[in-house]
């Protein structure tokens, strides 16, 4: 073997090395449990067709998850948003009223089940979000 092939072998080792060791510190550093905050802009949908949104208390909601490296990733890659199913995080007793407050269980509850949002979450601010609908005339 050449001195030239023989200089491309120990770069080709140290590139393989080099590449190796930056896979582990990311496997490492992605298996860490981490506290991660996001602002969500706060979208609600499928708003009955009889009304329509008048005000709500809070367009931003605040979330602290606590979980894996991993686990927030495709977090940190999505949009910042949370898109709220109306008909399926009210009760039918919500459902009967204008002024709908919906609690820090509920929304914790509703964010868990949420692709790409973790199971494990921290906090909520502000713990409640009150949404005001009005009565369309047909």
């Amino acid at each position: 073997m050449s001195k030239k092939a023989r200089k491309i072998k120990k770069y080709e080792v140290l590139l393989m090395c080099f590449v190796l060791s930056l896979l582990s510190w990311f496997i490492l550093k992605m298996s860490a449990n981490y506290n991660a905050t996001y602002k969500l802009d706060v979208v609600f949908t499928n708003l009955p067709e009889n009304k329509k949104l008048l005000r709500m208390s809070d367009s931003l909601l605040t979330v602290t998850f606590e979980d894996k490296g991993i686990s927030l990733f495709p977090i940190e890659l999505s949009s910042k948003r949370l898109l709220i199913d109306y008909n399926v995080i009210t009760s039918s007793y919500q459902k009967k009223h204008n002024s709908i407050c919906l609690q820090e269980r509920q929304l914790i509850e509703y964010i868990k089940k949420q692709k790409p949002f973790s199971e494990h979450v921290k906090n909520i601010h502000p713990e409640r979000i009150c949404i005001h609908l009005e009565n369309l005339n047909k």
